[in-house]
């Protein structure tokens, strides 16, 4: 908090912050008792939480409250550092507005610039997709909830109306048997990077990410398990593998103490087995093949989701249809099953008639059977 002369322009100025990294109040008068008076008046309105006054003087430009809510949140994140360069490329598009007049309109042309600008080069020339925009929406979106909750912004989320773009279900691509075959064959035969085979193998049979494996040293493995720590969800998790794995990967971290980087060689591996998969698809589709196969080999969901590490159960339901039961319950309760009930009883009924009563009588010597109904009786001996 300061209230200074600025002795080249004759001018008195106040400069204060509420509380620290908190907003900032800046003003110029021509008399120090002015500026009390600006200091004292906002002391008093924050005081009583007049909102109104608050909001009309919150002059904080994006980069502000973006480095605000790197501080207090964004640092804390496992892609928090990406997360906040993404936003300040934001800013560096929209412009470093105050945070207050940001609006949807505004959002929607940065989206537009971002579509005008082409990301590649030949074949693999493209924009940005719709599913990146979704994100940067959720990122700045983000930003301003996590200041509000914290009572740090006292207006509303200037973009809680903005649509995110509704999106095609992605293809979920998984190998088959003789895929994996054929990759780990071409693995075999063309890879001089000794820890390839092994993190391909170990992805296929875990479920796990790339780097999630990648990252594993000797110490990791217990009791015939990989435990994955520092993931995605921020939680651990031990997916046991099979004997013959286990010894296999104990002896390569006892003779390399731990991987080194080797996801390009995968990738130039998969392009050379000529398999083909969705753009955008390369290592994860090793994870998307243990779950399918887990489920196509009749797993549980639920223990689907523990081994994948996911906090939501509805990214692990993505799964569920390649359970060959899944869905079977359309067949049984449909409303045609009644219907096709009835139709077999009427051709019966049509063809044979109605059928009259038969009662039957058994004799104390158990040795005739007798049966009578309307139109006569008829008695047979039982040998």
């Amino acid at each position: 908090m300061s209230v200074k002369k600025d002795y080249r322009s004759s001018k008195w100025k106040v400069d204060f912050q509420i509380k620290r990294g908190g907003r900032r109040f800046r003003r110029t008068y021509d008399t120090k008792a002015e500026c009390q008076k600006f200091l004292n008046h906002v002391k008093s309105q924050v005081e009583q939480n007049n909102r109104e006054f608050i909001n009309r003087e919150d002059r904080r430009t994006l980069n502000d409250i973006i480095k605000l809510w790197y501080l207090g949140r964004g640092q804390e994140l496992a892609d928090g550092e990406r997360t906040r360069n993404t936003l300040l490329n934001m800013v560096a598009i929209i412009g470093d507005i105050e945070a207050r007049k940001m609006t949807v309109s505004l959002f929607n042309e940065y989206k537009a610039i971002k579509r005008s600008k082409k990301m590649g080069k030949g074949k693999d020339e493209r924009t940005i997709s719709d599913k990146t925009l979704n994100n940067h929406l959720s990122y700045l979106r983000a930003v301003y909830n996590y200041l509000i909750s914290i009572d740090e912004l006292h207006y509303a989320n200037p973009l809680e109306k903005a649509q995110k773009i509704k999106l095609q279900e992605r293809e979920l691509a998984f190998l088959t048997r003789e895929q994996i075959r054929t990759l780990l064959n071409e693995i075999r035969r063309s890879c001089i990077n000794p820890h390839v085979l092994l993190l391909t193998k170990l992805c296929l049979a875990t479920g796990a990410r790339w780097g999630e494996v990648e990252s594993r040293c000797y110490r990791h493995l217990q009791n015939g398990s990989i435990q994955f720590s520092h993931t995605k969800g921020k939680r651990i998790r031990s997916v046991p593998i099979s004997a013959e794995l286990f010894q296999e990967t104990q002896a390569h971290l006892d003779q390399y103490d731990n991987f080194s980087p080797s996801l390009c060689t995968f990738d130039r591996a998969l392009k050379r087995s000529g398999i083909r998969l969705p753009r955008g698809q390369s290592s994860h589709v090793l994870r998307h093949t243990f779950a399918s196969h887990f489920m196509m080999n009749g797993g549980n969901i639920l223990v689907l989701q523990r081994i994948l590490g996911h906090v939501d159960i509805s990214m692990t339901m993505r799964y569920a249809k390649f359970d060959p039961n899944h869905l079977q319950d359309a067949v049984k309760l449909n409303p045609m099953v009644d219907l096709e009930d009835e139709s077999i009883n009427v051709g019966v009924s049509e063809q044979v008639g109605d059928f009259k009563p038969i009662k039957l009588e058994f004799f104390s010597d158990v040795d005739t059977l007798s049966t009578q109904n309307d139109e006569g009786s008829l008695k047979c001996e039982l040998t």
